[in-house]
């Protein structure tokens, strides 16, 4: 897999993945809510290999990549566009077709931002593959 799709599918995953079921109040309870596009979250230690990896182009310009689109179709939330260039990552991956809903809704500041946690800190290599 090349290092864009990959990106994108830990984007997904790393913007999804601070969703708490036990908060009610949104959007303290996290989830897919674009909130990763802010540097706070970006600078999370589970973030920290998104951010920078060797020779990959990290975090940073996975959303760089993407704000051009985000531009164009500014209608479309940062949390429902994460979540398709996954699911289009996958597909040109090989993978299968995700059917996708959207609708999600942005958080507006970096204020709303999950706290520091909810996501598992940095694996060494070896720590990944073993998962």
């Amino acid at each position: 897999m090349r290092p864009f799709p990959l990106k994108q599918l830990r984007l997904a995953w790393h913007d999804a993945g601070t969703y708490n079921k036990n908060i009610e109040e949104w959007p303290l309870r996290g989830g897919a809510n674009g909130s990763l596009r802010f540097e706070i979250e970006i600078k999370h230690a589970a973030n920290a290999t998104l951010s920078s990896q060797s020779g990959f182009s990290g975090l940073v310009n996975a959303l760089k990549l993407l704000q051009p689109i985000k531009d164009k179709y500014s209608g479309v939330t940062y949390a429902d566009l994460f979540q398709l260039a996954s699911a289009t990552a996958v597909e040109e991956a090989g993978g299968p077709k995700i059917p996708i809903k959207y609708g999600r809704v942005d958080v507006s500041e970096p204020e709303q931002c999950p706290e520091e946690g909810r996501l598992p800190g940095k694996l060494t290599v070896k720590e990944e593959i073993s998962n």
